[in-house]
């Protein structure tokens, strides 16, 4: 065998190796959750596929529904745009690993003060939050006063999507200039 493919055959086996704890077409019918839609996974096989038609989509939209505050419904929104939008549903899902419960705090408080940037720039009048100031006691929280906290999610959507349509346009660029790299460095060629 030639030094080209065993190079390669090498990279293969590292790649499967890595996504063996992954879903794949041939065994999502094993997931608890993922099992009702094995027959929907095993007819679309885009879905599987890593070439850059289906990877470009996976990482823009991947990176913006990351960043917005939908985080009980994050993995649906993701399954459907994925089979809506011909994307790589592995890439996507594992997007949305990026908020979680540790970065969710940060992402959001960012997501929020973007968003009441842009509604200062755009001259929208929306009232702050009183919980988000500094100066705020917390000793006088309670459970009710969670729904006055629904009012930060218009900013915060709006923010998060600044946020995720910013980042989704950086991950596809350097994709694509990986991707050229990759081409230029090993003779082989990254489906672009």
């Amino acid at each position: 065998m030639s030094a080209e493919k065993e190079k390669k055959f090498k990279r293969i086996r590292r790649l499967k190796k890595i996504m063996r704890p992954l879903p794949r077409r041939s065994n999502v019918h094993r997931y608890p959750i993922l099992k009702w839609f094995s027959k929907t996974a095993y007819e679309r096989s885009y879905l599987w596929s890593f070439k850059s038609r289906e990877m470009i989509p996976a990482l823009f939209l991947g990176m913006w529904i990351a960043m917005l505050p939908i985080v009980s419904i994050q993995m649906f929104v993701v399954l459907i745009l994925a089979v809506l939008v011909r994307a790589n549903l592995p890439l996507i899902v594992a997007l949305q690993w990026i908020s979680n419960p540790f970065t969710m705090g940060p992402i959001y408080f960012a997501d929020y003060k973007i968003g009441m940037e842009f509604f200062r720039l755009f001259g929208i009048s929306y009232p702050k939050n009183k919980f988000l100031s500094p100066d705020y006691d917390w000793s006088n929280f309670t459970y009710s006063d969670l729904l006055t906290l629904m009012d930060t999610f218009p900013p915060m959507l709006i923010g998060g999507s600044v946020i995720g349509i910013f980042l989704g346009v950086v991950a596809v660029f350097l994709y694509k200039i990986s991707c050229n790299l990759y081409k230029s460095s090993d003779d082989d060629q990254c489906d672009t």
